[in-house]
This record gives structure tokens, sequence and C-alpha cells, in this order.
């Protein structure tokens, strides 16, 4: 009994124990604030180890974390991953954009300044300076003199390399900073709620992949110093929006403006500021949240945000800060506020209407806002403007991407939603776990923000928004659904969920208005604030590729507060609900760790190959050849992709460039050389711009659909593509006299085809009829006789001759046949450690549209008809793995095929014929005075 007695009281005690340690841990957390900045100091940490595996030792493995904090001299040394071998320096990453950055820089170290126009860009007319966003260079060489004024010896090449790590980690705390300020109430509790909520985010964020490619070490894009002042104008104006004292609502909102002006002077994405900040004081001004503290910091962030960006940059003039549908509507919501006092802070509010009417005021106020906009618009741009605003409304929805040269450009791909919710997962059994939480968790809080609302209604506004969520992004679901974002289904789905949210949010508004119950002004600015951005964030998400990118970091806000808010939930709950509460907690709480798990080890493989691959360092060696045999005052002519490389490693003046800002050069670069199919057309529109020298680039065979493409005139009579056969040994067919290699693939034809056959004639149109084979047969005496397709159309096959046969380095004519040609080139294949060549291992099937141009022509064959003699091969810079095989002693020709196609890069010195005139035409920059349709 006593023993009993004493192991019962032993169980109390222990228990009475652990309940008091466990008060004091919680009131600890609760009181103190140290943990919160270990914590953050810690996902800084992890932040940059990341960021900066680029530019750790690449002879090993990935160096650890632990590695990273412990011993950071080793995870440093050694050979970092971004080097150019040519200079023995450091180098930037596999990117294009971040070379105009730091060749900006360079000047900027080098003279002073940026000059007015950049003769390197866009001969002969150069770029004007001040329309592109100049802080980002000015920002990498203020690292550069951070890093020289304490004492290192480094390049700006190495301030560019670094900045996007610094750059990440200052976005790490005003990511913190926002979200922690977005859910952080007076009381205790809550306090320790938005700690855990902005931390958990701020985890997520830093290692969601998606995230990655603009934030790495190496790549000094725009958008790894825009990020950082996104966060912070969001930080600084709720800070505004919440104090109570007049000077803090001026300051701060000042300090929004001004960080939202730093953004824009870096990057066009500021919209992702103007847009929800706009919506969100709009919505807060509808429900009577808007007083004059709140009306003092809005007005301080407009100002200071317009008037910096404008002064600053003539990229943003006046008509467009008050017209765009961005910064527009930052605009159109002060307007409004204005109109509003104007009506009932002055003699007018005396008019008789304005008392008696059931609408509520500020309803009323907008209402009568855009009619004044609508009038002023009228008469001071032109009715026609209302009309293309609409138009552009309409076309961002549904098609943001239009026209030929956008539609080539890959990361401009409008995605559906399968696409782009893999960018969110890990995927669990086909279901992309992280999606599933952040919209979740958008769900609660849009239900925890109208919570002061009527039951009932705050539920059914709930469902309104799910509705408008649900519509916005699986209207475009996949491209084979019946919600393929492009049939009428699609659209009404989408129109009709977006106005049955807007129409139940005015309707209930009204309810409560009529009924003089404020309940409506109880609701959260802050949460309004974050769901604009997240509904913004996923509507360009669905638009473009490229903007996937943006909901990264916005998602893990939502999928944190999920978490926190359910164990919340489930600490408050009783104890019928706690057995659910609790099974769905530890669902979340697996499904956030094991996201969090995967996210990290991807971004950490990711990031350490973020380094210039076999293909980077063939440019780099042919931009050294370039910079030791060509003259400075060279001009290079080529396509657009390579303008910046060219401009920044090779220090060489380009025609076009990854700005486009003159895309009819595009199209006058691929229709009269790269496509062209005569010399003298090539010649005259290099001769206009001063080119020296003409490059292609061995991927420019993978790109010449998207070239042809653009550089086609409206019935695209340029348009084609290049595929690659390969050497089906089983279909080999040995005969007695000869053996008939046999090399399989597929492609359409380019052009209708009329061949005759049994004196009848066939007709193969485009695209319908394709060529399923390539046939080289050889002779007993090893005498390559003449080729044949087999054209496949509506289930017949056809045996068509080809005239040309280029193999072993030769071009053989044949004399009859369609003007096409066989272009045999080798394969090889892994064996064991090493490679095994076969001579004859892929061809290519050039069709005779491809046969007529300059790149078949001259860069592929070598000109073998002497059809361009005015282009001397000046430089032949092989790929990486040619050039190593050669080495040791395996004879190659210029193309192999090894999983994909290898191909040098070639220059050649243009020498004019002295027959060449200025035109105009090619000269000019606006291509509707010479093309019917949209380039």
């Amino acid at each position: 009994m006593d023993s009993e007695f004493n192991t019962a009281g032993k169980t109390d005690l222990g228990s009475s124990d652990l309940e008091a340690r466990k008060k004091k841990f919680v009131q600890f957390l609760k009181n103190s604030q140290l943990w919160v900045l270990f914590i953050l100091v810690v996902a800084i940490l992890l932040g940059v180890y990341l960021r900066s595996l680029p530019m750790m030792d690449h002879s090993q493995g990935i160096p650890s974390f632990s590695r990273f904090l412990f011993t950071p001299g080793e995870a440093y040394g050694g050979k970092p991953g971004l080097w150019d071998i040519t200079t023995d320096t450091w180098t930037l990453g596999p990117d294009l954009d971040p070379w105009l950055f730091l060749r900006s820089a360079k000047t900027i170290v080098e003279q002073g300044d940026l000059p007015e126009i950049d003769r390197m860009r866009f001969v002969p007319v150069g770029f004007d300076n001040s329309k592109e966003s100049k802080l980002l260079p000015y920002l990498i060489v203020l690292t550069h003199k951070l890093f020289t004024g304490l004492g290192f010896n480094t390049s700006v090449e190495f301030a560019g390399v670094v900045f996007p790590v610094i750059m990440f980690a200052l976005t790490i705390i005003s990511f913190f900073l926002f979200v922690r300020e977005v859910f952080i109430e007076p009381s205790k509790e809550e306090k320790l709620k938005a700690n855990c909520i902005a931390l958990i985010a701020t985890f997520f964020m830093a290692t969601i992949p998606v995230f990655l490619s603009r934030t790495v070490a190496g790549i000094p894009e725009k958008e790894s110093a825009a990020f950082f002042f996104m966060f912070l104008t969001f930080y600084f104006f709720l800070k505004a929006w919440k104090s109570e004292k007049i000077h803090f609502n001026i300051l701060f909102g000042a300090l929004a403006g001004i960080a939202t002006a730093f953004m824009a002077l870096i990057w066009g994405g500021v919209l992702y500021v103007f847009i929800p900040m706009g919506i969100s004081v709009l919505l807060a001004f509808v429900v009577n949240k808007v007083h004059r503290k709140e009306f003092m910091a809005y007005l301080m962030w407009v100002i200071f945000s317009f008037a910096i960006t404008m002064y600053f940059s003539k990229r943003y003039d006046i008509e467009e800060m008050f017209t765009s549908l961005s910064s527009g509507i930052a605009f159109f919501t002060l307007f409004i506020i204005f109109v509003h006092a104007g009506l009932y802070k002055t003699k007018l509010s005396k008019i008789k209407y304005l008392h008696e009417s059931k609408i509520p005021k500020t309803i009323l106020s907008i209402i009568v806002g855009i009619v004044l906009i609508l009038v002023l618009a009228s008469v001071f741009l032109g009715p026609s403007i209302i009309i293309e605003k609409i138009k552009v409304i309409h076309q961002t929805i549904f098609k943001p991407v239009f026209g030929r040269w956008n539609i080539t450009v890959a990361e401009n791909k409008q995605p559906d939603f399968l696409e782009w919710s893999g960018s969110l997962g890990p995927h669990f059994r086909g279901i992309p776990l992280f999606f599933w939480m952040f919209f979740a968790g958008s769900i609660i809080l849009f239900k925890k923000m109208t919570n002061h609302l009527n039951k009932k209604d705050s539920w059914t506004l709930t469902g309104a928004f799910v509705l408008f969520l649900v519509g916005m992004i699986f209207s475009r679901y996949s491209g084979d659904s019946i919600f393929n974002g492009e049939n009428f289904i699609s659209k009404a789905f989408y129109y009709l969920t977006a106005l049955l949210f807007i129409g139940a949010i005015i309707y209930y508004y009204s309810q409560y208005y009529k009924k003089q119950d404020t309940s409506f002004e109880k609701i959260k600015f802050e949460y309004i604030l974050v769901i604009a951005l997240l509904v913004i964030t996923v509507f360009t998400a669905r638009g473009a590729v490229r903007l996937i990118m943006v909901l990264g970091p916005i998602a893990p806000i939502f999928a944190a507060f999920l978490l926190v808010e359910t164990f919340s939930s489930y600490s408050h709950s009783k104890e019928s609900k706690k057995m659910m509460l609790g099974i769905l907690l530890i669902i979340l709480l697996i499904a956030s760790l094991y996201s969090f798990y995967v996210f990290y080890n991807s971004t950490k493989v990711q990031a350490f190959s973020y380094v210039p691959s076999s293909y980077n360092i063939q440019w780099q060696k042919a931009m050294d050849w370039v910079r030791t045999n060509t003259t400075e005052d060279a001009v290079f002519a080529h396509w657009w992709d390579y303008g910046y490389w060219m401009q920044s490693i090779g220090n060489r003046a380009t025609v076009t460039d990854g700005g486009n800002a003159i895309v009819y050069w595009n199209y006058l670069t691929g229709r009269h050389v790269l496509t062209g199919d005569n010399e003298k057309d090539a010649l005259e529109f290099l001769y206009n711009h001063n080119v020296t020298h003409f490059l292609i680039d061995s991927t420019d065979i993978g790109k010449y659909t998207a070239f042809s493409s653009i550089g086609s005139d409206l019935n695209y009579d340029r348009y084609s593509w290049i595929a690659t056969f390969l050497l089906d040994e089983k279909q080999t067919q040995e005969t007695r006299n000869q053996t008939i290699y046999a090399y399989t693939g597929g492609v359409s034809l380019d052009e209708d085809l009329v061949i005759t056959q049994n004196g009848k004639e066939i007709f193969l149109p485009k695209g319908s009829a394709g060529v399923g084979a390539i046939l080289i047969p050889q002779n007993q005496q090893g005498v390559f006789e003449q080729p044949y397709i087999l054209a496949v159309y509506q289930g017949q096959q056809h045996k068509i001759n080809l005239r040309y046969l280029r193999i072993n380095g030769k071009l053989q004519d044949f004399k009859t046949g369609i003007e096409a040609a066989a272009f045999v080139f080798p394969r090889l294949d892994q064996q064991g450690q090493g490679v095994a060549k076969n001579d004859m291992g892929a061809a290519f099937f050039i069709s005779p549209r491809l046969f007529r141009g300059f790149l078949s022509q001259v860069y592929i064959m070598d000109d073998p008809l002497n059809k361009y003699p005015h282009f001397t091969l000046a430089h032949s810079e092989d790929a990486l793995i040619i050039d190593d095989l050669k080495a040791r002693g395996m004879v190659l020709d210029d193309f192999v095929y090894y999983n994909g196609v290898y191909g040098p890069i070639k220059i050649w010195e243009v020498k004019y014929t002295g027959t060449e005139q200025i035109k105009q035409e090619y000269q000019d920059i606006d291509e509707t005075k010479y093309l019917e349709w949209q380039l």
C-alpha cells in the first residue's frame, strides 16, 4: 500500500512538474524575443548557405551546411563553380540579363556614371540609358565599394557574384518583418503566433526551389534586389497604417514610398506593390477604414513613390504612371478618396441627393469618381483609351502573351494549372502538397478576416471567395481538359466566379450599411493586403511561366498561417474536437516537414549546379578569341539571345540583345540572315548596322522554329524546324548489292510538296504529311548512292529522292530529286568509362525550305554551293566534348550527337561588295510601317 501510494505520489509530482515546465517554456516564448532573433539568424544563415553554393568548392561534392558554418574557409576554398577559365577570375552564372547589369556596373566604376547613350547596344542608334532600370548596377557598384572599403581586394565581377546573396539575406529580414506585421496583435499570445507564422514562412521562403533562380549567387537579376524593397514597402506601409501618431503615418508612409520607388527603378514588377496596395486601400476605403491618419500614410506613399520614380527614370512618364493598369490603380484609389472628401467635406455635402441616397457614401464616391475619370480621360486622352484599357484587361486575363516574338520566348509561355502547380510541390501520389496547404491557408485566413460579420454571412462570403479562387486557378486546368483556359466555358467560369465574389461583397456590405452595422469596419487591413497580394500573384502565375516565381515567396505565408492557426485551434478546442484537430495537425506537420525537406534538398542541388556548364565554357573560350582577335570597334550580329554575352564577355557591340528594345530588328535578322535565301539581302541589312562579324551558336538549330516564325512574312514563308534522325541498326537492310542505312525519327513537312510517282502527281500538304525515315544506300564498293526519305500521308508511304547528301565532310549532288539534303554526322554512345563513335550515327533532314536558308547553307554545311562568298569563316569554337575528344585523338567533324546535338560556335567576318546602300527600312525601329501583322 505504501509502495503504491508513493508511486502514485511520484507520478502526480512528475506530471505537475512537467506542467510547470511547460507553462514556464510557453511564458518564455511569449515574453522573450531572443529565441525569435536566434531562429531568424539561423534562417538567414541557411538562406546565405543555399544561395552561395555556386561560389563554393566544386572539386568535391556539395559542402554541407555544417561545413559552411564551422569551416567556411574549406567550403569556399578550392575551385569555385563561378569561374572563367580564360580570365582566371570570377564569372556570372548561366543566365543572360545579369551580364548587362555587370557591364553597366563596370562602366560606372571606370567612368563614374553611365553614358547617356549605350553605344554597345542596338548599333547604330544605341540605347537611351535613361529608359533602363539603372539602380541595380549602382547597387552592384555599392557592393564593390563596400568590400574594397573593408580592405578586400575584390573585382566588380566578384561584387556581381555575391550581390544576390547579400540581397537575399536582407530580403529574409524584410520578409520576416512584413509577415510578422501582418499577424501581430497586442496580446502576448498573438505576438507568439505572429512570430511563429513569420519564422515558418521565412524558412519555407528561403528553401522553396521556384524562388531560387533569381536569388542565387552569380545571377544579379533585377528580382534579387527588388523583392527586398517589395517586402520593405509592405512592412513600412503597415507600420504607417497602424501608427496612431500622425508624424509616424507621414514618416512610414514616405519610407514605404521610397522603397517602392527603389523597386520601380530596379524592376517593372513594381506592379506587385502598386496593384495590391491600391486595391487594398480602395477596399478599406469602401468599408470606412480610411480616416485622416490612413489617408496621410497613403498620400505620402503615392507622392514619394511617383515623384522619385519619375524623377530618376524616363521609363516612367506622367501619362504612364497615372494611366497604367498598375500604378494607375494606386492613383485611382487616391483620386476616389479626394472625390469623397470633395463630396462630403465641402459645401457639396449639402446636396440633398447625397443625404437621401441609399447607396453607401463610399460606393457613391467611387461611382462619381469613375464618371469623372471617364470624362477627363475622354477629353485629354481621347475616348478610345477607355476601350483600349478594357481590351488590355481582357487580354491580360485570358491571353497575356501574344505576337510572334512574345510567344517564342519560353519564359513567356502561359502555363496551365498542372504546369505551375508543379512548382509548388512536393507531390505525394500526384498531389502538390504545398499548393493545397497555401490554398487552404488562404481560405482559413479569409474566413478569419470576416469573422466579425454574422456567422452565416461570413461563411457565404468565404464560399464566394473559394469559388473565385477555383475559377481563377482551375479555369485553365490543362490543355486537354474542358477547362483549357481558351474556350467559352473556361472564360465564362472565370468571369462568373469573379463577378459572384465581387457581387457578394457589394451585396453584403450594402445590407450591413442599411442596418447601420459597422462590422465590415472591423476587418483587418493587413489581411486585406495579404489576400490581395495572393490574388495578384496567382493571377500572374497563370499568365506566364516566368511569373510563377513571384508566387514562390507569397504562398509560404498562407501555408505557415494554416499550420499555426490549426495548432492554436487545437490548443483552445473542446475535448470533443481535439481528436479531429489533432489528426489534422499531425497531417499538416508531416506535410510541412516533408515539404521543407524536399524543398531544402532540391534547392541545395539546384543551387550547387547554377554554375557555367560546358556550353557556357564554350562561350568563354569563343569570347576570349573575340577579345583577342577582333578590333574594339567590331560589331557583331547574331540572334538576340547572345547580345549581353557578346557585349559583356566579348566586349564588343551588337545589333540586338536580350533587352529586345527594337523587336523589329529581330525580325530583320531572322528574315534576311538566319533564314535568308540570298547573300545580297543579308549583306545589305548587316551593312546598315555596321556589322563586321556574324555569329551562329549550335543552340540556334533548336531555335530555328522561333526565328523562322519571327522572320516570316504574313503567310509564314520561312517557318520551319530542323529535325534529327538517328541510325536504327535494326532496320538497316543488307541486300546482295548494297546496304541501306535507316535513320528513324519524325517531322512534319514545312511546305507543300508535289511529287510524281508512276506518272501521277501526288500532293503532300505541309503540317499533315511528314517524314518518317531517311534511307541512305551504300554499294559494295563503299560508295554512297542517292538518299531518299519515306514521307507519310493518310497512311500511305511515299519514297522521295533527295538531291544532296552531306557525309564525311563532302556534299554529293545527285542532280535529281527534291532540293533537300541528308546531313550525316557522328553519334557518340557511352560505353563503360569511355565513348564509342559511329561516324554515321545521326542525320539532319534539311528540307527544301531549310536548304535555301543561310543557317543550313553556311553554318551546317559550310557553304558548299558558294552562295555566300563574302562571309569568311574567322573562327570555329568546338563544343567542349568535341574539343576534349579531339585532344585525345578522336577524329570528329563539327557536329556530334550525344544525347542531343553538339556543335560549334562559328564566327564569320563579313566583307561587303561595295554596292550596299543605306536603307531606312533596315534602320527604322517602328515595324508597323512595314509589317501587316503583330510582331
